[in-house]
């Protein structure tokens, strides 16, 4: 990657401002936000801020892009440079609107990837495009109120986060570049199939909303009564996310076992990766259940909501917690499970509660064979169903 590049930030939420912010000031940044209204509201807080300002414990820092637009022709011509900081449900029409002004030297990656990215990017731009994909979002940030287009507010760093590519013997120079260009350590992983099963988030997010809500009684929360998310952790949901964690080391054996080649070592156990991840937020390490519920980067995060009337609320079951990490991360990883006939109950028990909660069919008498699959990223909705397809040669 030259010094000075010409990059394109695909969304307009929490991530897309803080890449944005961090950016601007060293490279021609343009922003492709074609959800609703999102270029409007960008340019109007762009303009009333002069930029996007960043703010974390150590500082700010204010980026102001080049350019905002709905039209991928008015952003994607001539990147480097092309970030996915969107939902995993955007990525296909996104790459869609990309494909045309794909060359032979740009990069496409998804931060944060999820599960089956470079499947769908490989059905849509074929073969010869760069693609790589971050584990996880290297920060926690939110947009405050009123802030949008003006300011987003990262509420910690992660450790180091994992980036796979494809092709994949790229992975350590494209690590060590973004590393430089996002301002966090960033490790080269093993294939982005490997990265499909290191995506925490498929086991948190939906782990923790099945452990919160799977028995709610239905009755409205009051205002004080919101559940933390991280921290409303107990024991007991801590024992199930460490029982899906668990099946995801199981089906990372057993891929290992067809392509011992490759390096499987990013897959971590959910606590080992906490503690990679959170070393300096994390107050007491000592087991899953501490890890979420003394990290400082999750404090006073509550349970996503509904409000029904005042002081009447209820679960959020349409948040990305569920509509993004279940179809575009645990489906993935399940599908490949069913492939390669490793048992999953702990990860079964969480997609059944929240195809219900969701109104969506994808389980269907222990198979991926529900109306819905092909709105999702689980490696049957590509063809794949021998352990041969799951890997590029």
């Amino acid at each position: 990657m030259s010094s000075r590049q010409r990059i394109a930030i695909c969304g307009g939420g929490n991530a897309a401002h803080v890449l944005a912010a961090l950016l601007s000031t060293r490279h021609q940044v343009g922003i492709y936000a074609p959800l609703a209204d999102e270029a409007v509201r960008l340019q109007a807080g762009c303009a009333v801020g002069g930029g996007i300002t960043a703010q974390s414990r150590t500082g700010s820092q204010l980026g102001q892009p080049w350019r905002i637009s709905a039209d991928p022709a008015a952003v994607f011509p001539g990147a480097d440079l092309v970030l996915l900081a969107l939902p995993a449900s955007a990525h296909a029409v996104t790459l869609t609107a990309l494909a045309p002004f794909v060359h032979d030297q740009m990069w496409i990656i998804a931060l944060p990837a999820r599960g089956g990215f470079d499947w769908q990017a490989r059905a849509i731009l074929g073969e010869q495009a760069q693609i790589a994909g971050l584990q996880t979002l290297p920060w926690a940030c939110r947009i405050p109120p009123g802030g949008y287009g003006e300011r987003v507010d990262i509420l910690g760093v992660k450790e180091s986060v994992d980036v796979a590519a494809d092709p994949v013997h790229l992975a350590p120079g494209l690590a060590a570049a973004l590393s430089d260009l996002l301002q966090v350590q960033l490790a080269p992983a093993g294939t982005l199939l490997a990265l499909t099963l290191a995506n925490t988030g498929q086991i948190i997010h939906p782990g923790i909303m099945y452990g919160l809500f799977h028995d709610w009684d239905g009755r409205p929360f009051g205002e004080d009564e919101i559940p933390l998310f991280y921290g409303g952790v107990t024991p007991a949901i801590a024992a199930h996310l460490e029982l899906m964690s668990a099946e995801v080391q199981a089906v990372a054996a057993a891929l290992a076992s067809h392509f011992p080649d490759q390096d499987w070592g990013g897959v971590l156990p959910l606590l080992a990766w906490c503690r990679r991840s959170y070393a300096h937020d994390i107050a007491d390490p000592s087991d899953l259940h501490t890890c979420f519920t003394t990290n400082r980067a999750y404090a006073g995060l509550r349970a996503p909501m509904q409000l029904l009337e005042e002081n009447a609320l209820v679960p959020w079951f349409e948040s990305r917690y569920l509509t993004e990490d279940v179809p575009f991360g645990l489906l993935a990883t399940r599908g490949i499970a069913e492939i390669l006939t490793v048992p999953t109950p702990a990860i079964d028990a969480v997609i059944l509660w929240a195809q219900e909660a969701l109104g969506q069919d994808w389980l269907v008498r222990g198979r991926l064979r529900g109306a819905d699959i092909p709105t999702s990223r689980a490696p049957q909705r590509f063809g794949c169903d021998k352990p041969s397809q799951l890997l590029k040669s």
